[in-house]
């Protein structure tokens, strides 16, 4: 056991990255049985970098993969709340402003409003 030890030491090891990748490639094994192994095959393919990623002793290179992969998945996991928190809003209704794209929260049920944009000054009408 003592190999085993001595064999990881200085390993880079599991982050978030590599969990990912484990977790897609077990979806893509599991979930594409005989009908489309070319999906099987990417899956495989996914595994077999992720063990790489876990045994490489290159770690400022992996931890920079890494900090790349966490800046896109907490993008979209904020993109991704921001969608069902205005879904789950019953009182206001959202907008984008035509001129420079700022998110705009109304109130509901005033019937046709002039919406002034906070960033732009711009005007435009809207039902709410």
């Amino acid at each position: 056991m003592n190999w085993f030890r001595r064999f990881l030491m200085g390993r880079y090891g599991v982050d978030q990255l590599s969990f990912a990748m484990l977790l897609l490639s077990m979806v893509l094994m599991m979930f594409t049985r005989g009908r489309l192994w070319f999906l099987a095959l990417l899956g495989m393919a996914l595994l077999g970098l992720a063990y790489f990623r876990m045994l490489s002793r290159n770690i400022s290179a992996r931890a920079q993969e890494n900090g790349r992969f966490l800046r896109y998945w907490y993008q979209a996991k904020n993109t991704w709340n921001r969608w069902v928190g205005q879904l789950d809003d019953k009182t206001h209704r959202y907008y984008r402003c035509p001129g420079c794209r700022q998110q705009l929260r109304v109130p509901k049920g005033r019937g046709r409003i002039v919406i002034t944009c906070p960033r732009c000054r711009r005007e435009f009408v809207k039902k709410t």
